[in-house]
């Protein structure tokens, strides 16, 4: 190593190359760039985790403040809803059941008995109304009934709050209601209530209950319809209080529907002549045919040409035309 150092002309190569120690001293090199590169990678790994763990602990807290904000909010509807519940008396009011879609529901005494309304995307509507001219907007509720195997989803319904036309539909944060649907415990209702000023949905307000085969949607109606600046809570409060009091009364009750009557079966021996009508029906093949009384037996008969005679019984699988013989039909 010696021989070579001399022969190099190149004094910085050769003092470089040709120095003592130099094997210590490339390890000592190594070893120093490697730790000094552990340490800066220790140090951007330290401060990406810093800044992860700031970002989720920043998350955290305004996830718990958003969830006591809405805790707030459905707290207050459900103090505000039950204030106004115990206002009202409803000892005197009627209860009205449907059988047939299996609900019951107060109404005031003075109001209007139910009927059948504009379906309005239901599969029925009972509309409960004031009883003649009123000076407030709310003028009644409806209940709205919907087939779940036919719509489905409750986002389908037509009283489910609709977007602002300048949301865009795809916008995760305006996916759900999370926040306006509300737990009310005391009844079986739920409450839907989105209030003036909301970022994603214009305002709403009713109650909802899914119970077997059937949703049920009870919703205040205004004669006006609603004003997107209006807080419908603050509305329906001033104008039609008795519509959380009729909201705490529903219930599901069992569905009772009459059996359809069975088709008599008819018994009586088929005609052996007869023609079929352009409806299908069978009648008197004869072109002529004058009723008269048989010369065969003097015993009343059945008719088995659909050609009715005065002493023959109609025959049940014939049509018979009244003009003709309709004083042999009584």
């Amino acid at each position: 190593m010696k021989n070579i150092c001399k022969n190099l002309k190149n004094p910085i190569v050769q003092k470089i190359f040709c120095k003592d120690n130099l094997i210590r001293d490339v390890i000592i090199i190594f070893v120093a760039v490697l730790f000094s590169s552990v340490a800066i990678g220790y140090e951007k790994m330290s401060y990406n985790k810093d800044i992860e763990d700031r970002e989720e602990a920043r998350l955290k807290k305004n996830a718990i403040i958003e969830e006591r904000v809405i805790e707030d909010f459905q707290d207050e509807s459900r103090t505000k809803t039950k204030s106004i519940q115990d206002s009202v008396n409803i000892e005197n009011w009627k209860n009205y059941q449907s059988n047939w879609y299996g609900f019951e529901i107060k109404y005031p005494k003075k109001w209007k008995s139910p009927r059948s309304v504009s379906k309005d995307g239901a599969e029925y509507r009972f509309g409960f109304r004031k009883l003649g001219d009123s000076e407030n907007e709310y003028i009644g509720f409806d209940v709205a009934i919907y087939d779940i195997d036919k719509t489905k989803e409750f986002t389908s319904t037509t009283e489910f709050p609709k977007l602002k036309s300048n949301v865009d539909k795809n916008n995760e944060n305006c996916q759900t209601i999370e926040g306006h649907l509300i737990e009310t415990g005391d009844y079986a209702a739920e409450e839907i209530y989105v209030p003036e000023g909301d970022d994603c949905y214009k305002p709403a307000l009713f109650f909802t209950v899914t119970q077997g085969q059937y949703m049920y949607n009870i919703v205040p109606v205004s004669e006006y319809g609603l004003d997107e600046k209006e807080d419908p809570m603050v509305e329906v409060s001033d104008d039609l209080p008795e519509f959380f009091a009729s909201i705490a009364t529903f219930d599901n009750i069992e569905i009772v529907r009459p059996k359809p009557k069975p088709v008599p079966r008819i018994t009586a021996p088929f005609p052996v002549s007869y023609k079929k009508d352009s409806l299908g029906r069978l009648v008197c093949a004869k072109k002529n045919d004058k009723p008269s009384k048989s010369d065969k037996t003097d015993k009343k008969h059945l008719d088995m040409q659909c050609c009715l005679d005065p002493d023959e019984y109609p025959n049940p699988h014939c049509y018979y035309p009244v003009e003709k013989y309709g004083k042999y039909l009584k």
